[in-house]
């Protein structure tokens, strides 16, 4: 999740990461006090991308009152500082809190009337390619788990995409057509007796 509290240099301390368990059991100078830290997170890791799924990333902690959102923030700055001084079982006990800390977000957000991410995309099909707008950019995970394999883009990326699309010659031309022919709906180009494969770069 996004809350963080600021460390004293000012940097803020994210949520932490749990190593591949293959990467720690392979590399020999692994301590154990480091190992049984890891499995102590793997519990709140689970439920913290659990929550980044219903949500959308980072998003939970914005939906609380600023006062919920200190206080997970305080729970996790002191899971960190348990994790950095490899003590398993205040890791343990810390994780255990940032659960309930999740637990007490999740419905406070449903309480408040907040919806989960969406995972609606709008479908666009172009000479045999199909694409998928995101309607609720949060929501990328879910909706890449309901289309497995499609392109996924955010509406500022299709925006970008068509702003420099527009600044090319192909793009000049297309404007000019429609304005010519303002109910035409312009489905491909010709140059010279050529088609034109000028794409959109996403």
């Amino acid at each position: 999740m996004a809350v963080v509290k600021k460390k004293a240099g000012g940097q803020a301390k994210p949520r932490p990461k749990r190593k591949k368990l293959d990467d720690i059991l392979l590399h020999q100078a692994v301590r154990a006090e480091q190992l049984r830290c890891d499995m102590a997170v793997g519990p709140f890791d689970k439920m913290a991308r659990e929550m980044d799924y219903k949500w959308g990333v980072d998003r939970l902690p914005d939906l609380v009152s600023p006062e919920t959102a200190e206080k997970y923030g305080s729970a996790l700055a002191k899971l960190n500082a348990a994790i950095e001084e490899e003590k398993p079982d205040v890791v343990a006990a810390r994780a255990a809190v940032c659960m309930r800390g999740l637990a007490v977000m999740d419905a406070e957000a449903v309480q408040a009337g907040h919806t989960p991410a969406s995972d609606n995309v709008l479908l666009v099909e172009v000479d045999g390619h199909e694409f998928g707008i995101l309607l609720d950019d949060r929501g990328w995970q879910r909706a890449q788990d309901k289309h497995p394999g499609m392109k996924l883009l955010t509406r500022r990326e299709v925006a970008m995409a068509i702003r420099v699309y527009r600044k090319t010659k192909l793009g000049e031309m297309v404007d000019a057509a429609k304005l010519a022919f303002p109910n035409a709906d312009v489905d491909g180009v010709r140059i010279d007796g050529e088609d034109v494969d000028d794409p959109i770069p996403f």
